[in-house]
């Protein structure tokens, strides 16, 4: 069963990591511990066979939002002003049982220090809608 887990954040918490400003309320050794944290998660799940992908995203102010109006593409840039979190990263894990999707979001949860959203990928033939 395949499942992407998602991370959310605002744009306090991107410039508090340090990434998008020079406001990071972040220490450098926590930087650093924070992705040590996140390479040892990844690694466990390709060692264990359960990672299919996963990335953590860029600023939100280079978001790009495409939507079609009379058939042809309009663009605007940056996140719209009115969200409140962003999407910050994701990975999709494959894995034998829910329960094993759950543990694993609850770990990547206690790395990144917020919230994730768990959600099963369709892989086609709507049996697992």
């Amino acid at each position: 069963m395949k499942y992407m887990i998602m991370t959310f954040g605002d744009r306090t918490a991107w410039d508090d990591l340090g990434l998008g400003s020079s406001g990071s309320t972040w220490s450098t050794e926590e930087v650093a511990e924070h992705f040590r944290a996140m390479g040892e998660f990844y690694a466990d799940l390709a060692a264990s066979g359960e990672m299919v992908t996963g990335f953590g995203l860029g600023d939100p102010s280079q978001t790009v939002t495409v939507e079609l109006r009379d058939g042809r593409p309009v663009t605007s840039d940056g996140p719209y002003a009115e969200a409140k979190e962003v999407l910050a990263g994701f990975g999709i894990i494959d894995v034998a049982s829910r329960d094993r999707a759950v543990e694993l979001a609850a770990r990547f949860a206690a790395i990144v220090q917020t919230r994730v959203e768990m959600r099963p990928v369709m892989t086609g033939g709507g049996d697992d809608l």
